[in-house]
């Protein structure tokens, strides 16, 4: 009895966004397992597991490299919703576009294809709309440019975030059915 009367009040911890000494601070609808490994079905796997804690306001984000035929997006997340417990998807590509010719790109580029400048403005969509994520001289590492439009957590989300391509489709799609 004794030892509890001693024992320290506990106070849980609030983590936000925002800088709390400011009072700026802001909540965000929805919240994404952190990721950080290259391997998407490993992605989908930890998605998966969150979710099924999840009642609502957890996404799966599958962020495109490059584009892909309506038939080729179908067959992934068919296999995925077919052999995984995921609620909440989206399939959405990172696009990049040039400010010099206007030039649009599928995946996250650090100049453009078409006339070569640096100067390219790559786009996201985090929560239900397009907004830029940086813009001018962009790092190989996608963790530094010009100008960066998001909090450095979320760059760095988007800095390390792995990228769906054909390959990955093929591979996903391949190991589930042997599975299945």
């Amino acid at each position: 009895m004794e030892s509890v009367k001693s024992a320290k009040k506990v106070k849980p911890k609030m983590y936000v966004n925002g800088d709390p000494v400011s009072g700026r601070v802001f909540l965000t609808s929805g919240f994404q397992a952190p990721f950080q490994e290259g391997d998407l079905l490993k992605q989908i796997d930890v998605n998966s597991h969150f979710q099924s804690y999840a009642t609502g306001g957890s996404i799966m984000h599958l962020f495109t490299a490059e584009e892909m035929k309506p038939e080729e997006q179908e067959r992934l997340i068919f296999n995925i919703i077919k052999n995984f417990p995921i609620q909440y998807l989206t399939k959405t590509p990172f696009l990049t576009t040039c400010n010099g010719c206007g030039h649009k790109m599928v995946g996250r580029k650090t100049a453009c294809e078409k006339c070569g400048s640096e100067d390219v403005t790559l786009w996201s969509r985090p929560i239900g709309y397009f907004r830029p994520v940086m813009r001018g001289k962009i790092s190989k590492d996608f963790k530094k440019a010009k100008y960066l439009f998001w909090l450095s957590g979320r760059i760095e989300d988007f800095a390390t975030r792995k990228e769906v391509t054909r390959k990955d489709i093929e591979e996903i799609v391949n190991e589930l059915s042997s599975i299945t």
